[in-house]
């Protein structure tokens, strides 16, 4: 009567789907404090989007907690999320009202709920990182490796990165946060916590995050987490969404060049939800806010904290490299239309 359908464990927690009889459950089996984290986030989440039904909650022993969900019956193998849509063969204007539908839904999300607060939710996937990823990750010896790197990307002559002082700067900013432009979403809008009925899934970070925080993760994963890093060393995300495997971008690196791919379907969704999303909320923002400065360091932070770049093979060591050079030192963009320049010219 009970099936274990699948399972999947990693750093942050084991989760999975069964069923009893023809009823589907996803799980999640939570740390006691990432537990309370995402009780407290789907209470926030739950007010302002479509969310998981939860069905039960509860402190399983001194350890763990347990989340139960209703299991969303659009979500199916190679079906129902974001991640599909750039899987599969359609163009852009063929999935355009389902990409429009996730667009409206965050637009007015986003509208209903954007204020100046000060906000720890995001930390999480920022602030903590710095002690439990970026300390052990990185030490001189990389530091000294990457000052001596030089190649080219793109347009970009890429070299003499201080990555010591980037990190120390990151380490500034993250330590110093203030009162910021936030706004109510689960600051993980990755491809597969976003599906296209449409449904919000994953609430750690649920709550009032700032907003150049979650502009950062969903830019990076359209620019090059989402079709490339991720597909690459976190392969068993995609166990019931395989098809995407299969259009990982292309990463060539010859006579000291490096070209990337980037999905075209990525780069016309990240540069819709620019024009529809982000664009209309700055114009509310204020006058003073210098929202680059804090989007680059929320990107940077995410390029060097969600895998190992030191560890990586060459090409991805530079592709990394190269979007932490260019976005971190390279540009000092004051218009959001300038930033959907350069990301046309990639």
């Amino acid at each position: 009567m009970i099936k274990n359908l699948t399972i999947n464990r990693n750093r942050n927690n084991t989760n999975g789907v069964f069923s009893i009889e023809d009823r589907k459950f996803f799980y999640k089996l939570l740390s006691i404090s990432d537990y309370k984290k995402e009780m407290n986030g789907y209470e926030v989440i739950k007010n302002v989007y479509p969310v998981a039904n939860l069905i039960f909650n509860g402190v399983v022993n001194n350890k763990n907690g347990l989340l139960l969900y209703e299991y969303e019956e659009s979500i199916n193998k190679n079906c129902g999320l974001l991640v599909d849509l750039f899987a599969n063969n359609n163009s852009y204007s063929k999935d355009s009202y389902l990409f429009d539908r996730i667009l409206l839904l965050y637009k007015n999300s986003f509208q209903g709920s954007f204020k100046v607060v000060k906000s720890k939710t995001s930390d999480i996937f920022f602030k903590d990182r710095i002690k439990s990823r970026l300390d052990i990750y990185y030490n001189k010896k990389f530091f000294e490796e990457v000052e001596n790197i030089s190649f080219d990307f793109c347009d970009y002559k890429i070299s003499n990165i201080n990555f010591e002082k980037i990190v120390t700067s990151l380490r500034k900013f993250f330590n110093n946060r203030k009162e910021e432009h936030c706004v109510i979403s689960q600051c993980d809008p990755n491809d597969l916590n976003i599906g296209t009925k449409p449904i919000v899934l994953d609430y750690l970070a649920g709550g009032y995050n700032p907003f150049m925080a979650e502009f950062a993760v969903f830019f990076w994963y359209c620019i090059a987490q989402g079709n490339y890093f991720s597909i690459v060393y976190n392969k068993n995300e995609y166990v019931n969404h395989p098809s995407i495997i299969r259009k990982i971008d292309k990463v060539t690196f010859r006579k000291n060049t490096l070209i990337h791919h980037i999905n075209h379907k990525r780069k016309e969704f990240l540069v819709n939800y620019i024009e529809k999303v982000v664009s209309p909320l700055l114009k509310k923002a204020r006058a003073d806010y210098n929202w680059y400065e804090d989007f680059k360091n929320y990107l940077v932070m995410r390029i060097i904290s969600v895998f190992d770049i030191s560890k990586m093979k060459y090409e991805d060591k530079l592709l990394s490299l190269a979007y932490l050079d260019i976005f971190y030192n390279r540009l000092n963009v004051r218009k959001i239309s300038q930033l959907v320049k350069i990301i046309n010219e990639l």
